[in-house]
């Protein structure tokens, strides 16, 4: 069937799509597995920059539909109602519900869905029927959304292998909490962002009388350089080294309000073999010289 702008729509057939229909003795097989009977996929796929996808199902499906927009447009119409499905916008369609769904004209979605179903697959369910938004921010995890998918799709593949289905399927219930707890989701990065500022920020202030690396931060906290630095900047607005730089001149600052450190000596506590070296480096952090500073302090 084509349009006035000369589009076929089409069920499937895009380029580059992966799909899988687990067939009927699988399905038996998963019926009797109490791990995974309460809640398992039928149909899975991705559907790549779908230009011309369109599905009407007057009737609905047996079974929960998840359509999950990762680029594009597209639309679904559940009961007459139409919503519009962006980038990053899921919708969960109920079972036995009249639907139609396809891909916008100008920018045809690339479209991940899977139909799902189970004694209990309600239960885990996100809110159905409404678009669910999954807004990128610094602890969205979204990367680490669409690999678990990729998990799904590829292990049910190889439906033939019963523990590769087992897996998917155990899979379902991490990715459909995903969207459920969405902030709970969020915040397991959340804190272990924050976990590593602590231990970076702590190795810091423990080491200011040396000269840290980069190497030794991504070290000492079992990630990249490039990841500590990501890190700073989005919580701190600062490079690492920088935020060193300031630890070093706070201390700095204490030594010079509480001791009678001369500045050579602080500076050597420091790590700076040159004092005056490391008096420039104070005045272009504090303002003042170290001696200035001491005077207007004490």
């Amino acid at each position: 069937m084509k349009d006035k702008k000369g589009i076929d729509y089409v069920i499937d057939g895009f380029i580059g799509q992966r799909m899988v229909y687990l067939p009927g003795i699988v399905k038996k097989k998963i019926l009797k597995d109490p791990r995974v009977y309460d809640l398992y996929i039928t149909h899975i796929g991705i559907f790549p920059k779908a230009l011309g996808h369109l599905r009407n199902r007057p009737i609905g499906s047996s079974q929960y539909i998840l359509i999950y927009c990762v680029d594009g447009e597209g639309w679904v119409e559940i009961k007459g109602q139409r919503k519009i499905l962006r980038a990053n916008q899921l919708i969960i369609i109920p079972r036995k519900t009249a639907c139609k769904y396809g891909a916008g004209t100008e920018r045809p979605w690339t479209n991940y869905w899977l139909h799902y179903t189970g004694k209990h697959a309600g239960l885990y369910s996100p809110p159905l029927g409404q678009v669910i938004e999954i807004p990128p921010t610094n602890n969205s995890r979204i990367e680490e959304r669409l690999v678990l998918f990729e998990e799904m799709l590829q292990n049910l593949e190889d439906y033939f292998q019963p523990e590769k289905v087992v897996y998917a399927n155990i899979c379902l219930k991490q990715f459909l909490s995903s969207v459920k707890y969405l902030e709970v989701y969020r915040s397991v990065k959340t804190h272990v962002e924050n976990d590593v500022l602590k231990k970076v920020i702590g190795y810091m202030k423990n080491n200011l009388s040396n000269n840290i690396r980069m190497a030794d931060l991504a070290t000492i906290c079992n990630c990249s350089s490039s990841n500590i630095y990501k890190l700073f900047k989005q919580n701190l607005d600062s490079a690492p080294q920088d935020f060193f730089i300031h630890l070093k001149m706070e201390r700095a600052r204490k030594y010079l309000m509480q001791t009678n450190l001369k500045v050579k000596e602080i500076a050597a506590r420091l790590g700076y073999d040159d004092p005056y070296y490391f008096s420039r480096i104070f005045r272009k952090h504090i303002g003042l010289s170290p001696a200035n500073y001491r005077k207007e302090e004490k």
